[in-house]
C-alpha cells in the first residue's frame, strides 16, 4: 500500500513539475497574442545580402544591398523594391551559365515574419520544450532568458556516439522585458551528417509600434559543405523602419 501510496505520490510529482515547466511559454504565448494586429502599417527594410559558392572549378559570389516597402492590414501583406544596387562575379571552367533574373530583397514569407513575429514565435513555442529559465542580461538590462528546444526530433538525429557531438543541435533562446515580451531571439541549427554539414544561425531584435511587436533588426548566416569539395555560404541583413 505504501510503495502505491508513493507511486502515485511521485507520479503526481512529475505531472505537476511538468505544468509548472510549461507555464512560462503559455504565458508567453498570451502576451504575444495581444500584440498581433491587422491594423494598417507601412515598414520600409534595409536589406543586405551576401552569397558565396565554391566548387571544383567554379566559383560563384553575390552582393546586393537595397530598400523593400511593406503595407500590411486586413488585406494581407504586399512588398515591393524601392531601389536596388549590388555586383555579381561568376566563374566556371566549363562555361557560362545564363543569366537569370534576380531573387527578390524579400520575399513574401520574408514580409509576413517581419509585420508580425508575434505569429511565428507563437508557432515555434507550440512545437518546443522548456529547456532553462533564468534570470539575464540584455544589452545592459535585466532581462529573462528562456532556452528552447524542438518537442520532436527524429531519433536518427538526436542519437549520437560516445565522445562525439549530437548529429544535429537546433534551440533558440528568447530574452524577454520587464512587460514578458520578447526583445531579443537567437535560433541555432547545426546538422552533421556523413558527407553533409550545414549550419544555419539567426538573431532578431524587436521593438514595439502601436501596441503591435515588429522586428527592428535580423540577421541568418547560413553556410553548408557536401562531399567535402562543395561550398556555400549566405548572410541577409534586415532593418526595419516604420514609414
Amino acid at each position: 500500500m505504501n510503495r502505491q501510496v508513493l507511486r502515485i505520490a511521485m507520479a503526481g510529482g512529475l505531472l505537476i513539475s511538468s505544468a509548472l515547466a510549461a507555464q512560462p511559454l503559455k504565458d508567453l504565448q498570451d502576451r504575444l497574442a495581444a500584440v498581433r494586429s491587422d491594423q494598417p502599417i507601412r515598414v520600409k527594410v534595409d536589406v543586405e545580402l551576401q552569397h558565396k559558392g565554391t566548387a571544383p572549378l567554379h566559383l560563384n559570389s553575390d552582393k546586393q544591398r537595397g530598400r523593400v516597402i511593406i503595407e500590411a492590414g486586413p488585406w494581407g501583406v504586399k512588398a515591393w523594391e524601392q531601389k536596388r544596387s549590388g555586383s555579381t562575379s561568376r566563374f566556371s571552367f566549363w562555361g557560362s551559365k545564363k543569366e537569370t533574373d534576380p531573387d527578390p530583397l524579400i520575399d513574401e514569407v520574408d514580409a509576413q515574419a517581419l509585420i508580425d513575429p508575434a505569429g511565428w514565435i507563437g508557432s515555434l513555442l507550440n512545437e518546443s520544450d522548456l529547456v532553462d529559465d533564468q534570470m539575464a542580461a540584455w544589452e545592459g538590462q535585466a532581462a529573462r532568458l528562456l532556452l528552447i528546444r524542438p518537442s520532436d526530433l527524429p531519433a536518427e538525429l538526436e542519437a549520437s556516439r560516445e565522445g562525439e557531438p549530437k548529429p544535429a543541435v537546433v534551440e533558440a533562446k528568447i530574452w524577454l522585458g520587464a512587460d514578458g515580451l520578447p526583445l531579443a531571439l537567437e535560433s541555432t541549427g547545426e546538422l552533421r551528417l556523413p558527407g553533409l554539414t550545414t549550419t544555419q544561425y539567426q538573431t532578431f531584435t524587436f521593438q514595439q509600434v502601436g501596441g503591435r511587436l515588429l522586428v527592428a533588426r535580423s540577421t541568418e548566416t547560413a553556410s553548408g559543405t557536401a562531399l567535402a569539395v562543395l561550398r556555400g555560404s549566405d548572410v541577409k541583413k534586415m532593418k526595419v523602419t516604420v514609414d
